[in-house]
């Protein structure tokens, strides 16, 4: 089982980004507008029907996540940050 994660609001990324795992501050700190902006495609996908009628209609939702990818090997889903940026 995953541990639990703790939540927090898109405007605190940047600050949470600067604390490593093991509790250290990160050395040289992070600057996610440096780093390259990546993008996802996913699919949410639910029958319109029943799940035994092979006639049954399938909807698909796509919906996208961003990603920052840093020089350093850090990968984050920015998504909400990237979404909070634009208002």
């Amino acid at each position: 089982m995953a541990p639990n994660v703790e939540a927090f609001p898109p405007s605190e990324l940047e600050d949470r980004l600067q604390i490593r795992a093991n509790g250290k501050r990160q050395k040289p700190p992070v600057e996610l507008k440096d780093c390259a902006l990546r993008e996802l495609s996913q699919y949410e996908c639910r029958m319109l029907g029943p799940n035994w009628d092979p006639g049954s209609a399938v909807e698909c939702r796509e919906f996208v996540r961003f990603f920052r990818r840093c020089s350093n090997g850090l990968t984050v889903e920015t998504t909400s940050w990237e979404r909070l940026k634009e208002v």
